[in-house]
C-alpha cells in the first residue's frame, strides 16, 4: 500500500514509518521540522497550517496516517494549540476527501475527557468507561480533539473517505513507560499524580504501530473513533485501591479485578480484533 503519513518527526510518527517501511509499504511522509527517514522514503518538510502546503502532499495513496498536531497543552498558548491542530487537520481532511483516498487514519487522544489537563482535579464520571463517556474539556488540546472528531464525521458525510480516529493514551517506548511506573512506585509526588490524572493508562509505541497497521488491513467506513490502550495499568497498586485513592468520587459500576484499566475499549476489538502485546512487566 501507498501511505501517506504527517507528524512522521514525532514520537509515534517515528514507529509508525518505521513499521510502514518495514512492512513493505510505499511511504510519503512529512512533518514541520527535519527528519531522518529511510532512502525508500519520500518526505518534505512544510506546514499543515498552510492549505496551499497540505494540499501539495501527494494524495494519490491508499491512505493517511494523520498525527502532524502539537502533542500537548504545554505546546504553546490556548489558541494557538487550538488553532494549529484544528485547522491543520481540517486542511488535511479537505483534501484527502477531495483527492478520493479510501481512508485517513488519526490521532485522537484520551485527553479528550478532560482529566489528564485540568486546572481543577477531576474524575471520571463512572468506571470502566468507553466512548460515550461525558467530555469536559479544560484546556484547547482536549477541545480540538473533538472538533477533529466532529470534522472527520462531516468529512465522511461528504466524500467516500472513511475515518478513524484512535484515542490514544500516554505512549511512549517500553523503557519510558518502565521508567514511569518506577517512578509513581517510589512516590515521587509530581509523577504519581501526572498518573493519577491520565488515569494509569499507556500503550506502548510498537502496539501504537501495530493498531495502525490493523486498520489499513482491514479497512473502515464511515466515521468512528475508539479508545486503544494496553488492558492493563502501570499503577504501583491495583485498580481499585488507585481509584479510591484518586478519584473516589468516581461510579464504579463494574469491579475491576488486579491492575484491569479503567478503560474500555472493546467498541476496537469488536472491529478490530488487535489486542496490545507489549505489555508492562511487573518486577
Amino acid at each position: 500500500m501507498k501511505v501517506l503519513l504527517t507528524g512522521a518527526a514525532g514520537l509515534i510518527g517515528k514507529e509508525i514509518l518505521k513499521t510502514l517501511v518495514a512492512e513493505g509499504h510505499e511511504v510519503v511522509a512529512t512533518d514541520r521540522v527535519q527528519f531522518s527517514a529511510p532512502a525508500s522514503v519520500k518526505s518534505s518538510v512544510g506546514d499543515l497550517m498552510s492549505i496551499e502546503f497540505a494540499e501539495s502532499l501527494d494524495f494519490d495513496c491508499d491512505a493517511v496516517v494523520h498525527l502532524g498536531s502539537v502533542p500537548s497543552p504545554l505546546g504553546g498558548s490556548d489558541e494557538m494549540v487550538f488553532h494549529n491542530n484544528v485547522m491543520g487537520t481540517y486542511h488535511l481532511f479537505a483534501a484527502a476527501v477531495e483527492k478520493k483516498v479510501p481512508v485517513v487514519i488519526y490521532a485522537s487522544s484520551l485527553s479528550i475527557y478532560g482529566t489528564a489537563w485540568s486546572g481543577p482535579w477531576t474524575s471520571p464520571e463512572y468506571v470502566p468507561f468507553d466512548e460515550n463517556l461525558p467530555l469536559n474539556h479544560y484546556e484547547s488540546y482536549a477541545l480540538s480533539k473533538e472538533v477533529n472528531e466532529r470534522s472527520a464525521d462531516m468529512w465522511a458525510n461528504r466524500g467516500e473517505t472513511a475515518f478513524v480516529g484512535l484515542r490514544f493514551p500516554y505512549c511512549n517506548s517500553e523503557a519510558a513507560i518502565n521508567d514511569f511506573a518506577e517512578k509513581m512506585k517510589q512516590g515521587d509526588k509530581e509523577t504519581v499524580l501526572t498518573g493519577a490524572k491520565i488515569l494509569w493508562c499507556y500503550l506502548d509505541l510498537r502496539d501504537a504501530a501495530q493498531g495502525v497497521l490493523t486498520i489499513l488491513k482491514k479497512g473502515a467506513k464511515g466515521s468512528a473513533t475508539y479508545n486503544f490502550l494496553a488492558p492493563d495499568t502501570n499503577a504501583p497498586k491495583p485498580t481499585m485501591e488507585m481509584l479510591a485513592e484518586f478519584h473516589p468520587t468516581t461510579k464504579v459500576n463494574t469491579p475491576l479485578p488486579g491492575y484491569a484499566t479503567i478503560v474500555d475499549c472493546s467498541a476496537w476489538e469488536k472491529v478490530y480484533g488487535y489486542k496490545p502485546k507489549h505489555l508492562f512487566k511487573r518486577g
